[in-house]
């Protein structure tokens, strides 16, 4: 249909032979409006509508397949993390835990095993308020050479070396 008012235009201007400004006058519309209720109008071709909707189904699969990765990565970032400060917090002694445990009870009271437990949880306050002022996991990170240096001499050793 579009073709058909640019081609009109040009007809009707060539007709009057003057400078078209665009709009058209009386005669040259009521022209044009016969001439498209006479002949027959373009039409979309018949698979457009299949093609249009084929094409939205096929960005929302691969949206959701966007998304879908989008977590998973996600997923994996987050855990690659995690196994990295597990891998990189400074051993404490929490290996013997339980064996430390049975020998305090064979050694101590009851009493004696509560002030301990008393003393180890007011050394951990005293520990955690240190790192707190240090820049708590920043300052964790901050040293994060040292700690590898530290853990890779600490694994050389256990191994078997000097």
């Amino acid at each position: 249909m579009i073709r058909n008012i640019e081609d009109e235009k040009k007809r009707i201007t060539r007709r009057h032979d003057s400078d078209f400004s665009g709009y058209l006058s009386d005669e040259a519309l009521n022209e044009l409006i016969g001439h498209v209720e006479t002949h027959e109008m373009l039409h979309a071709p018949a698979h457009l509508k299949d093609n249009v909707i084929a094409q939205i189904r096929r960005e929302k699969k691969n949206a959701g397949r966007r998304q879908i990765f989008s977590y998973r990565a996600k997923v994996l970032v987050a855990m690659a993390a995690a196994l990295t400060i597990l891998i990189l917090m400074p051993d404490d002694g929490t290996q013997n835990v339980v064996n430390t445990v049975m020998q305090q009870r064979a050694d101590e009271s009851l009493e004696q095993m509560a002030m301990r437990r008393q003393e180890d949880m007011n050394a951990e306050w005293e520990k955690y308020l240190k790192e707190r002022e240090s820049g708590g996991m920043r300052g964790f990170f901050r040293n994060i050479n040292e700690k590898v240096t530290e853990f890779g001499t600490s694994l050389y050793n256990s191994i078997g070396g000097e």
